[in-house]
């Protein structure tokens, strides 16, 4: 990604991201090849939140995708699988001709942000496993379908049944890789032009350019 220290975000707006957008995509390297799976990621129970506290992240794949990433064997030598896990945010193309002043002339570009995360992997027990899914579901119901959602009965047989076609998977991070880009590196009035047309066009994109420091954000955790 962009190597512009303009564009890069701390551990906080990281959290923040992975809030926001909690569809990311599940990426391993096991000897067969690399593979990727999306699934719904939330912050795990006991992430402390803190800024020198390493993100805790909580999952769940299907068997048949676990196997796909290696996680059914156990790891080589003792050590922990690792997984990147890419969380990403708005994103969409800036056209030059929106640029004034002395920023007109540049090339096309396109704003976005995005945390890439390298990540422990820990393969939940069973009854873990049906806490986490327990959560998950939860959590998107009361997102989607406050007034009238559904919880998952973990001491339901037949739920308990459909579980084991599934595996949870606890997630430390253990260093990452974040932007946010939003023109930050434009003047003030260029910012302004790109947003007005952003309001027209993408007007979530332009909420997430305001939301963006225009100064240097300090972060990399590990």
């Amino acid at each position: 990604m962009q190597p512009n220290p303009l564009y890069r975000i701390g551990v906080a707006a990281v959290r923040d991201l992975i809030a926001r957008e909690p569809w990311m995509q599940l990426v391993s390297h096991p000897a067969s090849g690399p593979v990727a799976s999306p699934s719904p990621v939330l912050l795990a129970p006991d992430d402390g939140g803190g800024e020198r506290e390493p993100i805790v992240l909580e999952t769940h794949l299907g068997r048949a995708d676990a196997r796909l990433h290696g996680l059914l064997e156990a790891p080589v030598d003792g050590a922990l699988h690792r997984m990147l896990v890419i969380a990403a945010g708005e994103h969409g193309y800036i056209s030059p001709s929106w640029y004034v002043g002395a920023d007109r002339g540049q090339v096309p570009t396109w704003s976005f942000e995005q945390a890439t995360l390298t990540c422990d992997v820990e393969v939940l027990g069973a009854e873990e496993n049906l806490e986490t899914l327990a959560r998950l579901v939860a959590h998107f119901e009361q997102r989607y379908a406050p007034e009238e959602g559904v919880r998952l009965d973990i001491d339901d047989d037949d739920n308990r049944g459909v579980a084991m076609g599934t595996i949870g998977l606890r997630l430390t991070v253990r260093s990452f890789d974040a932007k946010t880009k939003m023109s930050q590196n434009k003047s003030d009035a260029t910012r302004a032009s790109v947003l007005a047309h952003l309001d027209a066009s993408h007007p979530r994109l332009a909420a997430r350019m305001r939301a963006a420091a225009p100064t240097p954000a300090r972060g990399r955790s590990s």
